[in-house]
């Protein structure tokens, strides 16, 4: 199971920003970064906060409760919900709702 340090290890990597300059955004050393993606250290809670909006992700997604990384600000709770339930199904199920999804968008023409 991924958890805080890889979500943010990733993030960190795809904003090619170093953990020194995610250090100096945050005012906290280079090694607390790697502490953080080494899970030896959990931030606090305005730091979670800080980085989930310099991010524009959920601290949802943060903290490994949803694998959907858009911010909550993006999508209303009904749909978060209906996601949150898709993710947790298996490949094969969602690749029959998806299918189901196409058949239903094709009708609509």
């Amino acid at each position: 199971m991924k958890k805080f340090g890889e979500n943010l290890r990733t993030l960190r990597e795809r904003h090619d920003m170093t953990q020194e300059s995610l250090g100096k955004l945050l005012n906290v050393t280079q090694s607390t970064i790697a502490y953080y993606e080494s899970g030896k250290k959990q931030p606090t809670l305005e730091t979670l906060i800080i980085i989930a909006d310099y991010f524009e992700v959920s601290t949802d997604y943060l903290l490994n409760r949803t694998n959907f990384v858009s911010t909550a600000s993006e999508i209303s709770k009904p749909d978060s919900e209906l996601l949150n339930k898709i993710n947790k199904l298996s490949d094969e199920n969602r690749k029959e709702i998806a299918s189901y999804i196409n058949y239903k968008g094709m009708q609509k023409k």
